[in-house]
């Protein structure tokens, strides 16, 4: 359960990362936008200097022809609606006239709407800019005013009026490519606060999610209009959210399965070096071990040492299969006996180890007789009857030894004298 939280919480950290780069990546292409953006349109305002040349060149005078020519080549580009001529602040040419005869003799700074704009670049000597709004000659446009001053035979300059460009757009704004974004996956807006607090949209969607979006900044005279990019699919694409998490799941409950699976073969491998692999009682390693732990504490334990009487003549006339159930019910019954608390081993051929806690010779004497009472019931096997008793010696730590090694010695010659006894009762009743 940990580590599918802690998956969780690094794939939503990878997420959150991955989102993170994907603004970088987007604010990086806005920004790019908003450089091409403000190069474009600074190209095309600045197609005024050229006329504002000549009419510098020409003191103030142009004929309507010579007008209508440089028009004509400055109005080569998509987007530009016209080419004005404002001596004074008031139309006298407009390249193309058709569709455009309404402005004709329209003064600027009669104009409520355009007046404030148009003072402004008399005032700064640059460019301003009116729009985007609604045109009198119809349509959504953009106004370009370029300031125009000239300068008499004592060197006093003067304001003369206004070369103009008006865009249409977003049409002007088309060599952009701005639908590319798109592409890219991003719904995007181009848009302006204007003078009336309209908040206008110059190009792309009327709407996009505020909150999934982010902006940036276009600059452009006396204006500043707002480039805004939220992703179609979000920062954070919630079915590859959902893939990535699954993915992470499924990749840790795997390796959890692995280790799960090692763990296991290790306690497995643990068991077996513990195990004695016939009887699955404890083995002498597993015994040994406990008895050096139990020999470097204080509290008192007597060891059972026993050897099965008769069983050699098992494997003899019955077989080794038989001898083996017959080692495997003995150790069911010593274990059973023994308890859960009398750890139970079987230390080579017939011989096993019972280990109690406790010296009270009373206790050790009912362990005994249980022990001896349990083997000597009848062992059936292959239809046949056999009957088995043991031969125990006892040792009790700290009296009889203080090591593994001095215990066993100790309840083995102890089984050892007991075996003989047994031997020696079994050659008595032959004769």
């Amino acid at each position: 359960m940990i580590g599918l939280l802690l998956t969780g919480c690094i794939v939503c950290a990878a997420a959150l990362w991955s989102a993170g780069n994907k603004k970088e990546d987007a604010l990086r292409l806005a920004e790019g936008y908003a450089v091409r953006t403000e190069a474009l349109l600074d190209s095309l305002f600045h197609k005024t200097d050229v006329l504002e040349s000549i009419v510098i060149t020409g003191r103030g005078e142009i004929s309507e022809e010579a007008f209508r020519d440089l028009a004509k080549s400055l109005a080569d580009g998509e987007g530009i609606r016209a080419i004005q001529y404002l001596p004074g602040g008031a139309v006298l040419y407009c390249y193309p006239l058709e569709g455009n005869e309404a402005v004709i003799g329209n003064n600027v700074f009669d104009n409520p709407r355009r007046r404030d704009d148009a003072l402004l670049a008399v005032d700064t000597r640059e460019i301003a800019l009116s729009g985007p709004y609604s045109l009198t000659q119809g349509g959504l446009g953009l106004v370009a005013r370029n300031p125009i001053f000239l300068t008499d035979e004592n060197g006093k300059e003067s304001f003369w009026g206004f070369s103009v460009i008006i865009l249409d757009l977003p049409e002007a704004l088309n060599p952009l490519m701005l639908e590319e974004l798109e592409t890219e996956g991003y719904d995007y807006r181009l848009h302006v606060i204007t003078e009336t607090g309209e908040d206008m949209t110059i190009a792309g969607a009327e709407q996009i999610d505020e909150k999934r979006s982010l902006s940036y900044e276009v600059s452009v005279p006396n204006h500043t209009w707002v480039l805004s990019m939220a992703p179609k699919n979000g920062w954070v694409n919630p079915l590859v959210l959902v893939y990535l998490l699954l993915a992470g799941w499924i990749i840790t409950a795997l390796s959890a399965l692995l280790v799960y699976q090692q763990q296991r073969r290790v306690s497995e491998l643990q068991r077996f070096a513990s195990i004695d692999e016939l009887t699955g009682l404890y083995n002498r390693r597993y015994l040994g071990e406990l008895l050096d732990k139990l020999c470097k504490g204080a509290n008192a334990f007597a060891v059972f040492y026993m050897d099965l009487n008769h069983f050699k003549a098992v494997n003899d006339e019955l077989g080794h299969a038989a001898g083996d159930a017959i080692l495997k019910e003995a150790s069911e019954r010593m274990r059973s006996c023994a308890g859960g608390d009398n750890p139970t081993a079987r230390i080579g051929g017939d011989e096993f180890v019972v280990v109690c806690p406790g010296s009270r010779l009373a206790e050790i004497k009912n362990m005994e007789s249980r022990l001896r009472e349990v083997i000597e019931k009848p062992f059936y096997v292959d239809g046949e009857c056999r009957q088995l008793s043991l031969s125990i010696g006892i040792a009790v730590f700290p009296e009889d030894g203080k090591t593994y090694d001095s215990l066993m010695q100790k309840a083995d010659h102890r089984m050892y004298q007991e075996k003989k006894k047994e031997n020696h009762k079994k050659e008595s009743r032959k004769k």
